[in-house]
Order: C-alpha cells, then structure tokens, then sequence
C-alpha cells in the first residue's frame, strides 16, 4: 500500500485511535516508530508434539490465523543444522536438528494488507523463532517466539486428550517484538496487530481442538 493510499485511510482510522493507547500505541503523535512488546501464556490440553506441530505448520496460517491473508513456504530454502539446544528449565543441553526456512506472509484487513518475508527457525521440540528479513518490508525489526514445555498433571479435574493415551498439557508461551519501518507503516497498522495478537493464542489453541479433537473432562 502506497503512501497516498495509507494517508487517505488514517483519516478513518483518527476516531478509533482517539484516546487508546494499547500496547501499539505511540506515544508521540508520527515520531519514530519505537519498538513494541507483547507477552502472553496459557496451557493448552494437548501434547507438546502436537501443539509444536500446528505452530511450525507455516503454509496453513491463511487457514486459521488471525489477520493472516496469505502464507507460503519457499520449501527450497529448508536447511537443517545439527545445534547444540538448552531447553529452559533444564540443567543440561542437547543436541537436536534445527531446521530453518523462508516464509512470505500477508497480512491485514482493508484497507490494509501488507507483506514480508522471514526466516522460521525450529528447535523441535521446545521452540519456534521467526524473524523477519531486513530490508524493503514494513518492519526495522520483527521477531515472534513460541516456545512450548510439558506440563505435569494432577490425576484429577484436568482435561484430557482422547487422542492420546495420559491426559497431556503443554505450557505455550508466545511473544512478539517489532518496530515498523514508518510512522504512517505504524499509525495505520495499529489496529491490525493489535487485535493479530490478542487473539492469536486463541487462534492456535482452536486450531489444536480442530484437528486433534476437543478435550474431555476425566
């Protein structure tokens, strides 16, 4: 989206930014675009492998992602690497296969739709990194990181899987930093990547219960 096009549109956008100051805010008025944070966690009913699974599945995000317009994976540029890995909470490391990859991704809603490339970087079974590529996107900077540990269950009152044989949960842990490349990139987006990420936990953990079933009380 040109700059005309995004100038003409924040004239729409003055009234629902009028007074809110959510955690894209910028405070300021069209200064330089500083960097913004969101933090979030929650259990999901569901085995690490599984939730680990939906989050790397990059080509479906259009499918199920909130805002996400489009997403393609460059299956060409896969790489893996033999890391040394230490998961947090353990005293030890390990050493795993990370696979990294290039990803195109749209997103928005009209009248703003933009998109990026970046760089998905897996540490099966704990982590998933994505950053996106320098240079002619929205962003100066954008990272998101997943990262997924076992939950040990209490016998009772917990739900459980059917898919799997012991009731299962993994603690999910989903955080986003990122300065857009504008003040107009950042005034216009606001919105987008507001509710993007408020409603992306919520996203992922419907997308769990679609394909591995909703979770019964024992």
């Amino acid at each position: 989206m040109n700059s005309t096009v995004l100038r003409r549109h924040l004239a729409q956008f003055s009234a629902q930014l009028a007074g809110r100051r959510g955690f894209l805010a910028m405070p300021g008025g069209m200064g330089r675009p500083r960097m913004q944070t969101f933090r979030e966690s929650q259990e999901f009913p569901y085995t690490r492998k599984q939730v680990f699974e939906v989050v790397a599945d990059v080509d479906r995000y259009s499918e199920f992602v909130p805002m996400c317009t489009n997403s393609t994976v460059f299956h060409s540029s896969w790489r893996t690497e033999n890391v040394v890995s230490r998961e947090p909470g353990l005293s030890h490391s390990t050493t795993i296969d990370q696979r990294s990859v290039q990803a195109e991704l749209a997103v928005g809603y009209p009248p703003f739709r933009e998109q990026y490339m970046s760089n998905v970087v897996l540490e099966q079974p704990w982590r998933i990194t994505a950053t996106a590529v320098p240079g002619g996107g929205i962003f100066t900077h954008m990272c998101t990181i997943w990262e997924f540990a076992e939950v040990v269950a209490s016998a009772t009152g917990l739900p459980a899987n059917p898919f799997v044989q012991q009731a299962a949960r993994t603690k999910v842990s989903f955080s986003i930093e990122y300065a857009f490349a504008s003040p107009l990139h950042a005034q216009a987006a606001s919105l987008v990547f507001d509710k993007m990420a408020r409603s992306n936990m919520a996203a992922y953990l419907a997308r769990c219960q679609q394909l591995y079933g909703t979770p019964v009380r024992q």
